[in-house]
């Protein structure tokens, strides 16, 4: 495949050099170079790291060696420009530049926006405090395994982010409390039985948890720092730490500020194109069919359709379902598809306690629509494949909770 002069090169910048911008950098290098000067551009002095592996870092069970998702440094060698640490500040969609902070102007042919996403600040009094932080970045972690003694740190949220921060901090020495609004952990992935189980794994670990709760305020000291948080109850709890851990928010400030077309998050169709021509976006920033994305596998989908269609082939993103598991070491567990029954579904359900054990199963009309796994996780990508091919289970519900090797016995 021979290569076009670097003049004859279309220029496609990305906005963005977190997991979903570096990949399709470097996928895009390896497959279709030779079209494209290919410019990446970071809001980070880090780029192009696994950010799925922050939490295994907190927890002290890998290095930063382990971090880098792709091979910076080789692509920069062969011709990809990297410009890190240097965020866009503006986006003219007319004259088809970019300004960045530096004041650099970046011209482009095709742009990609994967401006992914911020983490998203409660809004609870004394939020602004020097000692309040999320955990989202490299950085972020840096901070957290820098920290001496037992600190007293409070985690916000017990959705996946806050537990994997709530036990990584536990694994360093440090005392923890978790603050969750809703009744059980992890509330739009389990049940409140199996949530029940996963809250009694975490207790053991000795962490705190202040369930159907959030903090009322955090109380600051004169220099600024929150000393204390206040319960809703009137107890005030001293503290050295926050974690904001609470979900996040698209980051749409600048397609929004350029006039592309944005709801929650930068909306694209079926092609990643957003509402302006040569413009697409992907990852946590955009929006398909009124839905946004936070887990690697669609992020994953929409590169390989925006690799064919920047290169002039038909692909088209669908939306499919996905798993969810959580990263915590000793802690097997996997959601997928429908978690709560409607009138219409039945449900088909194991528990064992002895063993830690729980398994759930929706079924509407003979297709298993959702499936629970905790404990026990051997079985989790057979039930998602039965998912995604809408294999009819009629003739397998006795024993479809007992797993693959029960309904599909190997003949000898």
């Amino acid at each position: 495949m021979s290569k076009l002069p670097m003049h004859n090169k279309r220029h496609l910048v990305i906005v963005g050099a977190g997991m979903a911008g570096s990949k399709l950098a470097h996928d895009l290098w390896q497959s279709h170079g030779h079209l494209f000067q290919i410019i990446l551009i970071g809001e980070e002095a880090n780029v192009g790291y696994n950010r799925i592996l922050l939490s295994s870092l907190l927890a002290n069970e890998i290095s930063q060696a382990d971090m880098p998702l792709v091979d910076m440094q080789r692509m920069c060698d062969e011709g990809v420009q990297v410009l890190a640490n240097d965020p866009v500040t503006s986006l003219n969609v007319g004259a088809k530049t970019l300004t960045l902070k530096s004041g650099q102007l970046i011209g482009y042919d095709k742009l990609v926006l994967a401006t992914g996403s911020r983490a998203s600040l409660l809004p609870i009094k004394g939020r602004e405090a020097p000692n309040v932080m999320a955990f989202r970045t490299l950085k972020d972690v840096e901070v957290m395994t820098q920290l001496t003694g037992c600190q007293k740190i409070c985690v916000i949220g017990g959705g996946l982010l806050g537990l994997e921060a709530a036990a990584g901090l536990v694994k360093r020495g440090h005392k923890v409390v978790v603050f969750h609004r809703s009744n059980w952990l992890l509330n739009r992935q389990l049940d409140e039985e199996a949530a029940g189980l996963l809250l009694n794994r975490f207790k053991q670990m000795g962490i705190e948890f202040r369930l159907g709760e959030s903090p009322v305020s955090f109380r600051q000291q004169d220099d600024g720092r929150v000393s204390h948080v206040e319960c809703q109850s009137g107890e005030s709890l001293a503290i050295d730490l926050v974690v904001m851990a609470a979900g996040i928010s698209p980051e749409i400030n600048l397609a929004k500020a350029a006039g592309l077309e944005t709801n929650r998050a930068i909306i694209v169709d079926k092609k990643m194109q957003t509402s302006h021509a040569d413009i697409y976006a992907l990852g946590e920033c955009c929006e398909f069919d009124r839905q946004t994305f936070g887990l690697v596998a669609p992020i994953w989908t929409q590169i390989n359709v925006l690799l064919k269609v920047l290169a002039g082939e038909e692909a088209v993103f669908d939306i499919e379902p996905t798993p969810t598991k959580l990263k915590v070491s000793g802690v097997q567990l996997l959601s997928v598809g429908k978690i709560q029954a409607s009138t219409e579904d039945s449900c088909i359900v194991f528990k064992d306690v002895g063993a830690n054990h729980y398994r759930k199963l929706v079924v509407n009309e003979g297709i298993l629509v959702g499936a629970i796994l905790y404990g026990n996780v051997a079985d989790g990508n057979w039930y998602f494949q039965l998912i995604q091919n809408k294999t009819n289970v009629s003739n397998m519900l006795d024993l479809l909770v007992f797993g693959e090797a029960y309904c599909c016995p190997q003949v000898a």
